[in-house]
């Protein structure tokens, strides 16, 4: 099964990868799988510092259970090498894993991150995107057959383009657009300006993949449950008096969160919710945790006079035709109560990443 993971920049898609490149070498009575990890980058490098930082501050995580031992990096810079390597290089290894008992099996494939490999200065053309389409279906296929031959889970993280609102055009032969047809495939809905970021590479790509996960980052803030509670015992001992201090106290130490929402998927349906990005990777907030908003983009009103135009949050996707009901998207979920600042997560930790590449498997 392919997983694409798609979000802009800062929206905790590394984040995500990393995390989940140890939670995959932890026992199954744990929640792992207990493999192992192939990661591969396309224009930087296994950030390892930022893996032990996760390895720390996670609660499942233990180096005696896992470690950078068994997260197996190499880096494929053009689509070229990164044929070779799912074709010729990567089975070679899994097989050498197999072989060997004393290793864990690799059970997870990063792909970190492939939609920076199609991008190109040249004049687009129809030859340039013919091209695009052989090669992202050859990709997808060395794909299918690796997850479908070893049962690996395969999970590629993906960049957005701008998504624009275009009026609605007269159709005598009831025919759908293709932009409200990427709708349902290609981005969220379920707050203010989630859908102002759709997935890059387009329908041929999309039709490759099982689930499409998006990450959005937000303006929304909300109080931890724990230090709103807190605040607004001070707020009733206080008085009207310090209300409007305290209110600027709370917006200063809110939390930012970002949004994940499950675009489609064949074992599950639609579903969104909201998460921080920590010491320990991605933790989602509980559902049952009412959100105090500091801060609220504005909702774009949809077309009226377009009866195609739905909101998806309300809709199931033509693509979950065959899913399962009340199918569940598991996440480890914690709250750690550690605020992140509105920037680039992985700069913050890049600046401490002093371990030499070695420090990982070199198999590859």
């Amino acid at each position: 099964m392919l997983w694409e993971v798609v979000g802009e920049s800062a929206a905790g898609k590394t984040q995500l990868a990393l995390q989940l490149s140890l939670l995959v070498q932890i026992p199954p009575r744990l929640g792992g799988l207990l493999g192992s990890t192939c990661y591969l980058t396309t224009s930087s490098v296994l950030p390892t510092a930022r893996l032990l930082n996760i390895l720390d501050a996670h609660p499942l995580l233990s180096p005696s259970l896992c470690g950078l031992h068994d997260v197996h990096t190499m880096s494929c810079p053009t689509i070229p090498v990164l044929i070779h390597v799912l074709s010729g290089t990567l089975p070679q290894f899994v097989d050498s894993k197999l072989a060997d008992p004393a290793s864990k099996p690799v059970k997870l494939l990063v792909i970190d991150a492939l939609g920076e490999l199609f991008h190109t200065s040249d004049k687009t053309t129809t030859k340039t995107l013919v091209q695009r389409s052989k090669d992202i279906a050859e990709v997808s296929s060395l794909l299918h057959i690796l997850s479908s031959k070893y049962k690996i889970a395969v999970l590629v993280l993906n960049e957005v383009v701008d998504a624009f609102d275009r009026e609605p055009m007269e159709a005598h032969d009831n025919s759908v657009s293709y932009s409200d047809e990427s709708r349902w495939f290609g981005r969220g809905d379920s707050i203010p300006g989630e859908d102002r970021k759709e997935a890059s590479l387009g329908l041929v790509w999309a039709n490759q993949i099982n689930a499409r996960i998006q990450l959005s980052r937000t303006s929304r803030r909300r109080y931890l449950q724990d230090s709103f509670a807190e605040k607004r015992l001070k707020l009733d001992d206080s008085g009207v008096a310090g209300a409007s201090r305290l209110a600027s106290s709370e917006t200063d130490q809110a939390t930012l969160i970002r949004r994940l929402s499950i675009i489609f998927s064949s074992v599950s349906s639609p579903a969104s919710l909201d998460y921080i990005v920590g010491p320990a990777g991605i933790s989602v907030l509980p559902d049952d945790h009412i959100p105090n908003i500091a801060t609220q983009v504005s909702q774009r009103p949809w077309p009226a006079a377009d009866p195609l135009v739905l909101p998806l949050s309300t809709q199931i996707s033509p693509l979950d035709v065959g899913c399962i009901e009340n199918g569940n998207v598991s996440v480890i979920s914690e709250n750690t109560g550690v605020d992140v600042v509105d920037g680039e997560p992985d700069l913050e930790w890049e600046t401490s990443d002093n371990l030499p590449l070695d420090t990982t498997s070199s198999e590859l």
